[in-house]
């Protein structure tokens, strides 16, 4: 009879343990698409604002060369100078990639995945 209900609480327990697995599975599949989509919905939100930030800095640099070729009488070297000022900055952001979007970027993707979830 002992035998027989070891058995039984053995094949119960086996039982348990396999939902209990299908569980946890299901739990950390579900979390990971809800981090996925928080990341995606990053990226994309802030990916709009930035394209608008691209674009109308686009129209600002043509109205700052435009104003400085019209100081200085000759529009080509506005551009130029515009121009140039944005290669400085450029190559200024290449050198110091590392130091200043590296922590950036860490902080954001631990932000997204490791915050507590109150709602």
């Amino acid at each position: 009879m002992k035998g027989d209900t070891l058995l039984e609480t053995i094949s119960e327990l086996k039982v348990n343990l396999q939902k209990y697995l299908e569980t946890k599975v299901s739990y950390y599949g579900l979390l990971a698409f809800e981090k996925a989509v928080k990341l995606l919905n990053y990226f994309i939100s802030h990916g709009v604002v930035m394209i608008i930030f691209v674009i109308a800095l686009v129209f600002l640099s043509g109205a700052v060369a435009i104003y400085i070729g019209k100081l200085i009488e000759s529009l080509e070297l506005g551009l130029l100078l515009v121009g140039g000022a944005y290669l400085l900055f450029a190559l200024i952001l290449y050198i110091f990639r590392n130091r200043i979007f590296s922590p950036c970027i860490i902080r954001i993707l631990l932000n997204i995945f490791f915050q507590k979830d109150d709602e």
